[in-house]
């Protein structure tokens, strides 16, 4: 589904109803090193964004998909129902550029994001973000000491666009960079390794060299 206004994303109330849980998936990269819209690669025969949508099954309400400008159409020929697509606000923002729009049109007060090439993401970890939020403003796994996953965060609709507008506006295209203007929970390494021991919801599938591999590993857990 598809509603557009001029400035290509989508139109909805502003009503947003806290019973809700938004899904959103980032398709808006370049895929230079893939040399493929990422988003539609297939593995086991499905685009990637099936795979995450999958693991997302029975959390969400309702699946908004962040594409590149002008590449709505064609995701949506592919992709179909119950799939809501918007375009990412201006090329060269970096991820909040598909971030704020989907923020935007989320009917809930709460969006769960993941980024379009991790197609082994584990519903155990997103059910652990959902889980985690506690009353704050999101929700973001880290995979180290130091090392933030911002893509598979969970963010409040209203102060997530705040922060992540104001960081645009300084030329900033990653979440992190508003994490000081948000009331954030953190997931560490070791809570996140309880329920994927291989971290393998944060494996980004980049290369064909990654497709390779990922298709061997997906034969290998059917």
């Amino acid at each position: 589904m598809i509603a557009a206004g001029g400035s290509g994303t989508l139109i909805t109330s502003e009503l947003v109803s806290p019973a809700m849980l938004t899904g959103a998936i980032l398709s808006g990269g370049r895929s230079v090193r893939m040399g493929r819209e990422k988003g539609l690669t297939l593995l086991g025969g499905e685009p990637f964004i099936l795979h995450v949508r999958r693991a997302m099954e029975g959390l969400v309400d309702e699946v908004i998909v962040s594409v590149a400008k002008g590449m709505a159409k064609t995701y949506a020929e592919v992709l179909g129902e119950p799939f809501i697509i918007v375009e990412d606000e201006a090329p060269g923002l970096g991820p909040l550029g598909g971030i704020i729009p989907v923020l935007s049109s989320a009917k809930s007060k709460y969006v769960l994001f993941s980024p379009c090439d991790t197609p082994f993401l584990s519903p155990k970890v997103c059910e652990l973000i959902v889980s985690s939020v506690h009353g704050t403003d999101g929700v973001v796994p880290k995979t180290g000491r130091t090392h933030y996953e911002p893509l598979h965060g969970m963010y409040k609709k209203q102060p997530g666009l705040a922060a992540f507008t104001e960081a645009v506006s300084r030329g900033d295209g990653s979440p992190q960079y508003a994490f000081n203007k948000l009331d954030l929970s953190f997931i560490p390494e070791k809570k996140l390794r309880e329920v994927d021991p291989e971290l393998e919801s944060f494996w980004n599938i980049n290369t064909p060299g990654d497709l390779e591999l990922a298709e061997s590993n997906f034969r290998t857990m059917r």
